[in-house]
């Protein structure tokens, strides 16, 4: 017997849902800036990254503890790697996103970070030699224009007199370490699935945020423990760190990697709407201007092929 064929209505379904998967996972990571801007004068930036992790780890540790006992001697072997891996993710990349927050507004960061799948390609060609075609060249000018526009708040003398928002950037900075991270996972051996690999990193990633986050604590200032700190805590920790990603590999694995990468256009610009519709942050021109580069650049460059290096 044959199986029923799907029905036109059906059929539309079926090819639909990968894309509300993403724009799923596009929201909830724009929450995460959200979140940021919101409580970055509240949460000090490393005690929001410990739990985050804390948070996310306990969560994927079912799935990911029995693989883990197995492969112990993999991540022994590659320890080195996973270490410098946590560092940029955890305390450089994810620590210093939300220390930007605390200088910066939600719809700097947002189109600033978007930029990171072109920051990725120029890292991969720098550390892999693999070569850019004229296309990702000039997507990734366009989209470095585009953050330009952001940071100079679209004054071209703020350039030139190097005035910018310290919140910008850190923003790149934490941008660039995220984007080191995930040139790095190309090094990362193929037996190690996905959530195996996310607890590994959270937790070598840990080890160096612990001991920050326990001086923040002493010399600067404890996490509050309130209803709302702890509420945004669980949700970046559950929602952002476990449930985004993991719609976010679904996707990938019925789309393919170019077109999910429609999540980048999806999360700069409801992380847009956010800051205006909840935080009543000013959509000035500079920022349609720069939000236009970076996406268009980024579109531009995911329409190019990388080749590696032989």
């Amino acid at each position: 017997m044959t199986a029923p064929s799907q029905t036109p209505g059906e059929s539309r379904l079926s090819d639909a849902w990968p894309y509300l998967i993403i724009a799923g996972a596009s929201l909830i990571f724009a929450s995460n800036h959200i979140i940021a801007r919101h409580l970055g004068g509240v949460i000090p930036p490393m005690g929001f990254v410990f739990w985050r992790m804390v948070i996310g780890a306990l969560v994927l540790m079912p799935f990911a503890a029995p693989g883990l006992l197995a492969k112990r001697g993999l991540i022994l072997e590659h320890w080195k790697l996973f270490a410098l891996m946590g560092l940029l993710f955890v305390p450089l990349g994810n620590g210093g996103i939300y220390a930007a927050y605390t200088f910066t507004t939600a719809l700097n960061g947002g189109v600033v970070s978007a930029a990171q799948p072109a920051i990725t390609v120029l890292l991969s060609a720098l550390l892999f030699r693999d070569l850019i075609s004229w296309k990702q060249g000039i997507g990734i000018i366009i989209a470095a224009t585009g953050v330009l526009a952001i940071i100079a708040r679209g004054d071209p003398s703020t350039i030139l007199a190097l005035q910018f928002n310290v919140g910008d950037l850190l923003m790149i900075f934490s941008t660039a370490a995220v984007a080191l991270h995930n040139v790095l996972v190309r090094k990362v051996p193929r037996e190690i699935t996905i959530p195996q690999l996310l607890v590994v990193i959270q937790l070598f990633g840990l080890v160096v945020a612990t001991p920050l986050y326990i001086a923040e604590t002493a010399f600067i200032r404890p996490v509050p423990f309130t209803g709302e700190s702890i509420a945004a805590l669980l949700w970046v920790g559950i929602a952002v760190t476990a449930v985004a990603v993991g719609l976010t590999n679904a996707a990938i694995r019925s789309l393919g990697p170019n077109k999910a990468s429609i999540s980048n256009y999806m999360r700069v610009l409801f992380t847009a709407a956010l800051a205006v519709l909840l935080l009543g942050e000013a959509f000035e021109t500079f920022h349609l201007f720069g939000l236009v580069l970076v996406v268009g650049g980024v579109y531009l460059m995911t329409r190019g092929k990388t080749v590696p290096a032989k």
